[in-house]
């Protein structure tokens, strides 16, 4: 095959495996040829080099999403190593970006809009140096991001325009810049389909663990309503307008669902939402629509004494105040404009004019989903959740709504090639949930699986205390036999059987990515998690893997 840098890792000692050759030249197909391909490669195939070094080779842009952020950070190292080794041959250099949703990345606006004592101070030190902005590095509680991220209702186009960081804005500035000399470019299914991007003409995309492609992209599709919002980013935001104002809006949540959960359920579907419209309207939607439109009237009645008490006013106020549509357009042009910047008392006054549209959005969101639950489309699915929010001391309630097959909400046609890989991909399912067809290439298993040991236990899990037993039976034979064990639990029930034991992390103490990190690095000897750990965690090396049960309904091969 004459791939020089595939030659030359096969000297260094990587295993040359039919499959993966295969794969190479489905790949090189699509990039000559265009189309969809859509490839099952099982386990031990190499699937990643198997697309990474035919697009390093022919020095084809490339998209490339996977399921979830931990694997983009996993797809990082990959192409880290490749990197080295294509430079060495080629002399090139390679740009490449992971890139996530904008939550994912530190606003400076928002950051400096923090009282100082509230401002993370880990934050504060990442900033000197040459952090990205993004999350996934800093120790921050997800509640407090949430007040920081970067996010589409507060950084709107036009106030993008005046921002005072906006030309040091983490991704409307830096990542933006990145971006469009990227040649390869990372993302997750989430992020994909929501994303638009330049000249994908030019690019092949290869969607990788699309077994679970539509749950990701039906998430990223998933729309709410919940406590938070409704307490902190609406009632926060009333009340700095009318300190008076109150709406109990966790009466609605308590009342209707609180006796639907117990400890370990955390999401429950429902048919419709219509048994819960009249306490939606009468208990949340009146109430702050009527403390919306006094905040309206008393703004405007505010800003048009400020104004008329001013000769002349700065630029950008001026263009704030237009976009806002609080003005008419006669009081608009009456306006005098002797300076470009704002003075200070002006900065106060944009501010609350940005409190104000930002509100004016939340309202807006909140108003959509109210007319959804009155007139539900047939395609359209609904679920309640429950979590603890340490912000609100109380659980978080979240009434959602979500297309039931994302088919149609996904458009592939404008790549210039389409890989499509998983180690379970199938196509007809594809079909049925995403509405996508491609030439399908089904490998040959090549994992070698008599060089692995499986012990299989016999206990009935109706029995817990034998079950329990054989399970911490099970964990301390791996454990004398590996330095690295990585356990598969199935509720939270059973992390609290490892909670006292030495040199594990169980997972929800820090961040997954953190954690699975600690074990490659040997910080940890063992790492203890739930159904997020099941798929595409990727820890290379000799290892122990404890399963509390198999992650499939019907098993065939290998056991």
């Amino acid at each position: 095959m004459p791939f020089q840098l595939y030659n030359f890792l096969l000297k260094k000692g990587l295993e040359r495996r039919p499959a993966q050759e295969r794969f190479f030249q489905i790949v090189s197909h699509t990039i000559e040829k265009g189309g969809i391909s859509i490839i099952q490669a099982p386990t031990g195939t190499g699937k990643t080099y198997g697309y990474l070094i035919p697009i390093l080779e022919k020095g084809q842009k490339a998209i490339i999403s996977t399921g979830t952020k931990l694997l983009q950070e996993q797809l990082r190292r990959d192409i880290e190593t490749l990197k080295v080794y294509h430079s060495y041959l080629t002399g090139e250099e390679l740009d490449y970006l992971v890139l996530k949703g904008k939550s994912n990345y530190l606003c400076l606006d928002r950051f400096y809009q923090l009282q100082s004592d509230k401002r993370p101070s880990q934050i504060e030190d990442m900033l000197k140096g040459e952090w990205d902005g993004d999350w996934e590095f800093a120790h921050v509680d997800a509640e407090l991001w949430k007040e920081i991220c970067v996010e589409d209702d507060y950084c709107t186009p036009h106030y993008r325009g005046i921002c005072k960081y906006r030309e040091e804005c983490y991704y409307w500035s830096r990542l933006k810049r990145r971006e469009r000399k990227a040649r390869i470019i990372i993302v997750n299914h989430a992020l994909l389909a929501l994303k638009e991007f330049e000249n994908p003409e030019d690019r092949l995309l290869v969607i990788d663990e699309a077994h679970e492609l539509d749950k990701y992209v039906t998430s990223s599709l998933t729309d709410g309503v919940s406590t938070y919002t409704l307490r902190v980013e609406i009632m926060e935001r009333i009340v700095q307008f009318l300190p008076d104002a109150e709406v109990h809006v966790e009466e609605f949540f308590e009342r209707h669902f609180s006796k639907m959960f117990n400890e370990d359920t955390q999401q429950i579907p429902l048919k419709d939402l219509s048994p819960y419209l009249r306490d939606f309207e009468e208990l949340i939607i009146r109430p702050i629509n009527l403390y919306y439109k006094r905040i309206k009237e008393k703004l405007i009645s505010e800003i048009k004494n400020y104004l008329i008490s001013k000769l002349w006013i700065s630029l950008r106020l001026r263009d704030y105040l237009q976009r806002s549509s609080l003005l008419n357009w006669e009081e608009y042009f009456q306006l005098n404009v002797s300076f470009d910047e704002p003075t200070e008392e002006e900065e106060r006054v944009i501010k609350k004019l940005k409190t104000y549209e930002l509100l004016e959005k939340k309202i807006q969101r909140l108003k959509d989903f109210y007319k959804v639950m009155k007139s539900p489309p047939a395609d359209m699915g609904f679920s309640v959740s429950r979590r603890w929010s340490s912000r609100l001391k109380a659980f978080n309630y979240r009434l959602e709504k979500f297309p039931v097959f994302p088919a149609g909400y996904f458009d592939l046609s404008g790549y210039k090639g389409v890989i499509i890989t998983s180690a379970t991909v199938d196509p007809e399912d594809l079909y049925q949930t995403m509405g996508i067809v491609g030439e399908f290439y089904d490998l040959p298993h090549t994992f070698p699986y008599h060089r692995v040991e499986f012990v299989v236990y016999n206990a009935n899990p109706k029995e817990k205390e034998e079950w329990e037993q054989c399970l911490k039976l099970a964990y301390k034979r791996l454990r004398t036999l590996h330095d690295r064990v990585l356990v598969l639990l199935t509720n939270k029930e059973q992390l609290g059987l490892f909670k006292d034991e030495e040199g594990v992390a169980i997972q929800g103490e820090d961040r997954l990515s953190l954690l699975v990190e600690a074990l490659r690095k040997g910080q940890i000897k063992a790492l203890i998690g739930l159904e997020s750990l099941w798929f595409g965690i990727d820890v290379k090396g000799e290892k122990g893997i404890l399963m509390a049960k198999l992650p499939f309904d019907s098993p065939e091969d290998p056991l």
